[in-house]
């Protein structure tokens, strides 16, 4: 495999804004996205403006009106403005027992993390509200940096919770805020319970979405389980808080993927049928895609 040196004159930080011309996404732990910046699907504006930076103006692309007045001679400048925040974000994440498995807890972590720095940086108030069979913890900070250092605590100190039942926690929910309800409530779990087999939407889950107007978005954990996994192994189980030597032949682990997909589709075809825009999350790869798909969606929707 060919492989390149860096020379001493060559700089050793890759020119960030040159590569996004160019439509390349650096490949960092925290990928940014730019997500629908909350103005637009909600159809809100900005309250006012504030100074983001100066930069060259660029003949072809930039409007002459926007060039600055007190540009110097022979060098016109255009001042960029930011739309100051309007849209409220909860995070609702599920740390329940179902999604005690560490194959779920770190997707939904994951999630959490990618959705708070995406939608932040896209100029929207996000704060991130831990449950299980009620509401736990919130999470949130003035700023970026504070939020995600409480949220990166707070994930990582999870203590084992019961089971939950999504709609009485989702009622809860609205009873606390009353009337100052959020412009988009992101809800992450795996929508597991021990009870019931099959998830549906009840009186109270409809009741959710008609003061949400639809702007409640179910983000499905779900799983696969590898190929490569076999034989004899000890399997923690979350929600009845024990160990178990378990056999896995490839036919178990064929089957117990075929069932957990028939369990998403299932899902994915309630949340359909109910005009809910959803995410679907197996690995980490998955959510910047799914980020990227929810924001088309949602532009195209509202143009």
């Amino acid at each position: 495999m060919p492989t390149t040196t860096q020379h001493k004159d060559e700089p050793s930080v890759v020119d960030r804004d040159a590569l996004l011309a160019l439509g390349v996404l650096m490949p960092i732990k925290l990928s940014p996205l730019k997500f629908l910046p909350g103005r637009h699907p909600l159809g809100r504006a900005g309250s006012g403006l504030r100074y983001l930076r100066t930069r060259p103006f660029i003949q072809g692309e930039d409007n002459p009106r926007d060039i600055d007045k007190f540009s110097p001679r022979g060098d016109r400048q255009v001042i960029e403005w930011e739309e100051e925040a309007q849209s409220s974000i909860t995070i609702l994440a599920d740390i329940s027992a179902s999604m005690g498995l560490p194959i779920k807890s770190s997707l939904r972590n994951a999630s959490i993390l990618q959705l708070t720095y995406s939608l932040w940086r896209a100029g929207d108030l996000v704060k991130t509200i831990l449950f299980s069979s009620a509401l736990h913890q919130e999470v949130k900070a003035a700023n970026l940096k504070t939020q995600m250092e409480r949220l990166a605590t707070s994930l990582s100190n999870i203590a084992t919770q019961d089971e939950t039942d999504i709609s009485t926690v989702l009622s809860k929910y609205m009873h606390t805020v009353n009337k100052n309800v959020p412009d988009l409530i992101f809800l992450v779990s795996d929508f597991v319970s021990m009870q019931t087999n099959h998830f549906h939407l009840d009186a109270k889950w409809r009741q959710v979405l008609n003061r949400m107007q639809h702007n409640l978005i179910p983000v499905i954990i779900s799983f696969e389980v590898g190929s490569g996994i076999g034989g004899m192994l000890k399997v923690w189980d979350p929600e009845r808080q024990a160990r178990r030597l378990t056999w896995f032949s490839s036919a178990r682990v064929r089957k117990i993927n075929h069932e957990e997909h028939l369990r998403v589709e299932a899902l994915k075809n309630t949340f359909r049928s109910a005009g809910m825009d959803y995410m679907v999350i197996n690995s980490q790869r998955d959510i910047y895609p799914q980020l990227a798909q929810l924001a088309r969606i949602r532009r195209r929707r509202k143009n």
